[in-house]
């Protein structure tokens, strides 16, 4: 399915990294047409970071950029050319939304806030994504995915008892809550410019919205006033609760027991009857107590056995268990994405077909067709000359002072 639900929405996107870029795509897939706005000189940070197909670098073989502007048109302008503002407002005037995720100020020092593009295009949509949103003590600070997975707790929560936070391992808030929070924030505004012809400024602040994956600790604070502790993957509430050994080098399932009936048939999973009736482990209560025992004697069930065998045995009867894959796994060999279609091959200029993650849902059982992302460029001259009407001789002179790169 290519969707066109979106068409006639156009953005002027200023994102880069990886939490602003992610929130216009989810536009780019739905049909909208997203105008990506870069430099050459000083391009959008994961085109340059990679991972790069095949290991060979390049400003269009990123991995990272490719997974997230998927269906953008790219314009390189020199943003800091001073004369580039007249081309930029004039795009501006032709666009619906105006998207960042920069620092506090950032836009103003190049003539793009708010306050200056709402005096050319009265009914803009502003969306500004500040790490601590746009004032405050904190709203000068600067940061990424991990600095922002620090401050809103997500790290402190994550590790070992007695051991220092570990952090998510990846710059979670990028590709969670904080891309899929500005899309929703765009949808209510386009929405409300339908009704009252009213376009606003959306000030999204990372940090915020990231608080919201760290789901039960923060509700047990507000309602106790007491920090979860760091258990890893165990629980307060239940045991076993974590990932046990398996048959294979750094094989692991994932297995929970959310109540007694659980711990018996997770017993029966494993062939262990002794356990089974074990007086002591019948309520969580117990279990929870001898936990380093109820974890040991678990692990010793699993470990003859393949993590796929002990997922289908504890699923058959009812207890929650998964393997514990890896990416590798998970796009060569998990039957039910497969089945689903879940991943896209989507051929590109430079790196060839390549592997995309698909949209989480089908529309009337159809996956979205995803469109590939743009070289460095690709339609500057394009965008200047069916959207604003530029002659080839305006866009090589601009070309030739520097506005354009």
């Amino acid at each position: 399915m290519t969707p066109d639900f979106l068409a006639g929405i156009r953005f002027a996107d200023f994102t880069w990294a990886g939490a602003g870029p992610f929130s216009t795509k989810i536009f780019s897939d739905f049909g909208a047409e997203v105008l990506k706005i870069e430099g050459v000189a000083r391009p959008d940070p994961v085109r340059v970071g990679g991972p790069f197909k095949d290991g060979v670098f390049g400003i269009n073989r990123s991995g990272y950029f490719a997974s997230r502007n998927t269906g953008k048109k790219s314009v390189a302008i020199n943003m800091k050319n001073p004369d580039s503002r007249e081309t930029l407002y004039a795009i501006i005037r032709q666009s619906d939304i105006v998207s960042n995720n920069f620092g506090p100020g950032a836009m103003e020092r190049l003539g793009l806030g708010y306050d200056d593009l709402v005096r050319i295009k009265p009914d803009l949509i502003y969306l500004s994504m500040p790490m601590y949103g746009e004032d405050g003590p904190l709203a000068g600070m600067t940061g990424v995915g991990m600095t922002i997975s620090a401050v809103t707790g997500l790290m402190a929560a994550t590790g070992y008892e007695g051991e220092g936070p570990l952090g998510p391992g990846t710059h979670f808030p990028d590709h969670a809550a904080n891309p899929y929070h500005a899309a929703f924030a765009v949808m209510a505004a386009l929405r409300h410019r339908r009704a009252t012809g009213r376009g606003m400024k959306i000030d999204l602040s990372q940090v915020e919205s990231t608080i919201n994956c760290m789901g039960l600790a923060v509700v047990e604070a507000a309602a106790t006033g007491r920090e979860q502790p760091r258990l890893g993957n165990r629980s307060p509430h239940h045991a076993p609760h974590g990932v046990f050994p398996c048959a294979g080098e750094d094989s692991w399932c994932a297995i929970t027991v959310l109540d007694d009936r659980h711990w018996q048939d997770l017993c029966a999973a494993i062939g262990d009857a002794a356990l089974a009736s074990d007086p002591a482990l019948k309520t969580a209560a117990g279990r929870l107590d001898a936990v380093d025992r109820v974890e040991a004697a678990v692990s010793a069930g699993t470990r003859g056995l393949s993590a796929e065998a002990v997922m289908a045995a504890c699923q058959a009867r009812g207890v929650p268990a998964g393997v514990v894959s890896t990416s590798r796994r998970l796009m060569q060999d998990d039957p039910q994405l497969r089945h689903r279609d879940y991943w896209q091959v989507v051929d590109h200029p430079e790196i060839g077909p390549a592997r995309f993650t698909a949209p989480p849902f089908r529309l009337d059982g159809e996956r979205i067709d995803l469109k590939r992302p743009p070289l460095i460029g690709e339609h500057t001259d394009s965008v200047l000359a069916d959207l604003l009407g530029y002659s080839p001789e305006r866009i090589a002179s601009l070309r030739a002072t520097g506005v354009l790169e």
